[in-house]
């Protein structure tokens, strides 16, 4: 089953914003920086659950798995207990976590655009024969209902001459997806018309 990216997209970003927060929070020398570490990891540990990702919930423990060796007065690399300048090292080790863990963000944020933008780029040409076909009317003000996307969807499916470049898409992107691209590629066309 493919991805609803959309949405994944959404969460991603939701967890990139909350990690600029905890780093605004390392940035302060606020001393409420362990638990909002982890209240963070927590969380993104179980967003990419929710999200099926075993792989990056599985790096994310191994990086709270580090913060709470530093916590816990041991060096994470070394396995040794660190007595003096302890704070520095939590510290250390809290902005290495959140670095890597925004970079992993970051990364999988623009692998999701791209992929959007992948299945986007063969949908405007549907699109446009759809309204050459006048299958979408650009008369209209309000935006399609889902029901009326799905229904046009199915309707491109089985066009003669657009099947086979749909189911394609179709192929790629997720039914939520290609319906958010349909909306937002009509209403363009529509606000190109008014």
């Amino acid at each position: 089953m493919l991805p609803f990216l959309h949405e994944r997209l959404q969460r991603l970003g939701g967890l990139l914003a909350q990690s600029s927060e905890v780093l605004a929070k390392y940035n302060r020398l606020d001393l409420d920086l362990g638990p909002a570490v982890n209240g963070w990891l927590d969380e993104a540990i179980g967003v990419n659950r929710a999200l099926g990702r075993q792989t990056v919930e599985n790096e994310l423990l191994a990086w709270k798995a580090q913060f709470v060796s530093a916590e816990h007065g041991t060096h994470p690399l070394t396995g040794e207990p660190v007595t003096s300048h302890r704070r520095a090292m939590i510290r250390s080790v809290a902005l290495r976590v959140l670095d890597q863990s925004a970079r992993q963000l970051r990364s999988d944020i623009a692998a999701d655009d791209q992929a959007l933008a992948e299945a986007r780029a063969p949908l405007l040409p549907i699109v446009l024969l759809a309204i050459q076909k006048g299958m979408i009317s650009l008369e209209r003000s309000e935006p399609m209902s889902q029901p009326e996307l799905d229904e046009l969807w199915r309707a491109l499916l089985r066009e003669p001459e657009i099947h086979l470049a749909a189911r394609q898409i179709a192929m790629q992107a997720s039914l939520f997806d290609i319906l958010l691209l349909l909306s937002d590629l009509i209403a363009a066309a529509q606000q190109g018309t008014a």
